[in-house]
Parts: C-alpha cells; sequence; structure tokens
C-alpha cells in the first residue's frame, strides 16, 4: 500500500496546483487577527489536525484552534455548546437537533464539489440547494475479513449468513457498556435487522413500528449470541482488540480503522490480507462542518468550513482512512492504486441507510439500546413497551 501524503509533499502539490491557495487570499487585507474555535471530537488519525495545520499555515491572520470534546450521542450537544466554538464537526445524528434549535446557521457549498446522494440528505436543509451544515467525511458499516491464502477462493459472505456458518469467527459491536460504547451497539443492531429485513428502515431513516417484524429480524442474532456463536463486544475499540489478538475471520467496523488494522495485519504470517467488503446495507454516519449560530466571525468560519471540506483535503481525509463524502475522490487513480477497496466503500455508500434523522435521536438511541441490549443479552423479548417508548421519541 502506497504511504500517506508527506505534510510538505501534499501542501506543496495543491498549491501548485492553485487548490487551496484561493481560500487563503481573502484574509490577507485583515487588520485584527481572528481566532476560530473549532469543537470536534477526538481524531486518531491526524488527518483532521493535518488539514487544520494547513489552514494555519496558509492563514496567519485567521488561526482554527481546535477544541476536542470527548462526548457521547447523549450528551454532544450540551458539551458542544458549552465550548462557544465558531465551528461545529457534528456527528450527522445531531444535525436535526442543532438546527431545530437554532444553533447553527445554513451555508452553501461550492459548486463542482457536490457529495454523494446519500451523504447529502444528512446535512442538506429540505427542500433548498444550501446545507446546515457542509459533509467533512461520510462512514458506513462494512465487514472486515481475514484472509490466510490468495490462492484460495474465499468469496465474500453476507452478513446474515455469518450468524450461522462461522461460529466463534465473527465480532461485531453487539453489547454495551456505557454511553460511550451505546452507538456503536445502536448502528450494529440496525445492520444485523436489515440483514434480515431490508424494510425494517427505509431509505429515508423511517423505522417500522412493527413489533412482530423486529422479533423476527433480531431472533437471529439473539439465538446466535446465546448459543456463543457471535463476539459481542462492546464498542470499536474492543472488537477490533478481539479481531487482531483472537485472529478471528470476521468483523464488522468502519473503514476508518482500516489503515491501523491493516497495518498491524500484515506483519503476522498467518494473515495474506485483510480483506474489506460491503454488509447488505449498512447504516451510514459520518461528520459535517456547521457555523455556530454565535460566532461573531461567520465568513471566517465558513470560508474555513470550504477550505476544510474541498476535493484536495478529502483526497487528504481519504488517505488517512476516511471514507470521502464526493464522487472525486472515489474516482481518483492515485487513490485507486493504492486503496482497493475505496470503490467497495463507494457502493456500500450509496446503497446504506440512515438512521432515524430527528432532533430527539439521541433519546430514541437510548430507549432502543435499552430493549435491544435486554433481548441480546438478556433474553428477555420485546414487547409493545419497545415499540410505543420509541414512537414516542420519534413522534
Amino acid at each position: 500500500m502506497t504511504e500517506l501524503y508527506s505534510r510538505r509533499s501534499f501542501l506543496a502539490g495543491v498549491l501548485t496546483s492553485g487548490t487551496l491557495s484561493a481560500g487563503a487570499g481573502y484574509v490577507l487585507t485583515r487588520r485584527e487577527p481572528v481566532d476560530l474555535v473549532l469543537a470536534t471530537g477526538n481524531d486518531p488519525t491526524g488527518g483532521r489536525q493535518l488539514l487544520v495545520t494547513m489552514w494555519n499555515q496558509l492563514n496567519p491572520d485567521v488561526q482554527i484552534h481546535t477544541e476536542t470534546v470527548n462526548s457521547s450521542t447523549r450528551d454532544q450537544y450540551e458539551l458542544f455548546l458549552r465550548t462557544k466554538a465558531d465551528i461545529f464537526n457534528l456527528d450527522v445524528i445531531h444535525i436535526p437537533r442543532f438546527a431545530d434549535d437554532e444553533r447553527i446557521v445554513p451555508i452553501t457549498p461550492l459548486d463542482g464539489n457536490p457529495p454523494l446522494a446519500a451523504v447529502s440528505r444528512l446535512s442538506q436543509r429540505a427542500g433548498r440547494d444550501d446545507f446546515w451544515a457542509i459533509p467533512f467525511n461520510t462512514d458506513v458499516g462494512m465487514l472486515y475479513r481475514r484472509i490466510a491464502d490468495k490462492r484460495v477462493a474465499d468469496p465474500e459472505p453476507k452478513l446474515a449468513d455469518l450468524l450461522t456458518t462461522a461460529p466463534g469467527q465473527f465480532a461485531g459491536q453487539l453489547d454495551t457498556v456505557g454511553p460511550q460504547t451505546e452507538e456503536a451497539f445502536v448502528v450494529n443492531v440496525l445492520e444485523q435487522a436489515l440483514a434480515q429485513d431490508d424494510a425494517i428502515l427505509t431509505e429515508d431513516g423511517v423505522l417500522s413500528f412493527s413489533l412482530g417484524q423486529w422479533r423476527q429480524a433480531l431472533g437471529p442474532v439473539a439465538a446466535a449470541i446465546k448459543a456463543g456463536r457471535v463476539l459481542d463486544q462492546a464498542g470499536e475499540g474492543s472488537t477490533t482488540r478481539v479481531f487482531q489478538q483472537s485472529g478471528l475471520r470476521y468483523m464488522r467496523n468502519w473503514p476508518v480503522s482500516f489503515p491501523a488494522v491493516e497495518r498491524a495485519e500484515r506483519t503476522k504470517v498467518s494473515t495474506a490480507e485483510i480483506r474489506l467488503g460491503g454488509l447488505p446495507t449498512g447504516i451510514i454516519g459520518g461528520q459535517s462542518l456547521a457555523v455556530s449560530a454565535d460566532s461573531p466571525h461567520r465568513e471566517e468560519a465558513e470560508a474555513a468550513i470550504r477550505f476544510l471540506t474541498g476535493k484536495s483535503a478529502q483526497l487528504l481525509l481519504t488517505k488517512y482512512g476516511f471514507a470521502p463524502t464526493g464522487l472525486d475522490a472515489y474516482i481518483n487513480q492515485r487513490l485507486a492504486e493504492s486503496l482497493p477497496h475505496l470503490q467497495d466503500i463507494r457502493v456500500a455508500v450509496e446503497s446504506s441507510r440512515p438512521r432515524p434523522m430527528h432532533k430527539n435521536y439521541a433519546a430514541f438511541a437510548r430507549v432502543f439500546a435499552e430493549h435491544t441490549r435486554a433481548l441480546l443479552q438478556d433474553g428477555e423479548q420485546l414487547t409493545q413497551r419497545f415499540i410505543s417508548d420509541i414512537q414516542q421519541e420519534l413522534g
């Protein structure tokens, strides 16, 4: 695999092409320096911070300071607002609440860099050309599989089949130990349900309220966990560790984990290759950059967002493992050569389903996790209370 762009080579390349230099010109006449605060979650890849560093090098009078906010689905809204930020790097599930409460303002993306349709619908204003937030990176559930011998045919399996045909060889985020692992659990449960019943969550993120449908869709995974055929982990980190330490064949995880997993596994004699494939229907995620309604520097914040989400920025983020938001990165020849699984990610993104895009999503996720964890971990059958509770939060 081709090594990542260095800071110097990437910056030199984009400056030569003129792609990023246009974003710097407008600040040259400023008389007073501006400090922009970017509230964001943690990024272990370093890709996001590299882009921020590039912006700061190009714009000495408009500097971005990153405030890392360690939050969960339940508390991101409250914790992000405490930072007094100019820019929010929002998990897409939080956009409806920030917009509904008028905490962010609309922003128009640059022409010629449209996100994929599945990505746009999470951030775009309904019936409008502008957005509540500009997509920074997208994400979608993927199936990792370990290849011991490339000479042996190894067709890509279906997620539903792994519950019965690969006992003890599949790990997923099908348990939770608190708010920090709750969202991974919700996403994995939805993907398992979709693998059994594609109609349980629509392309617009509308959930079925049929109790019988949910019982039938989650019955096979509950049985597999009870029989020990599936390794149910709490969170992405735990899933990755058990996949690597136990030499498992299969794991469900996000694309952003691939570079670190692939680097670690390529040194093992027992691993010829780690391949990435799509689920029957993955849940789409990602992050988008929004301008705070309270920012006194909206013009500068918008310019910074356009820089951080532009075509060249997308190329860099893709090399760091992020799933790109627009078509340009997916059809880039250099990226295709170094990241052969990129087309699998594109297909997975375009066929993905969103979680319910509702201002009360955090409350919905809490009650959804409570009921489904009781089913999968404690063997408690879903009741009509499950349906009434999620209806109440999404009503």
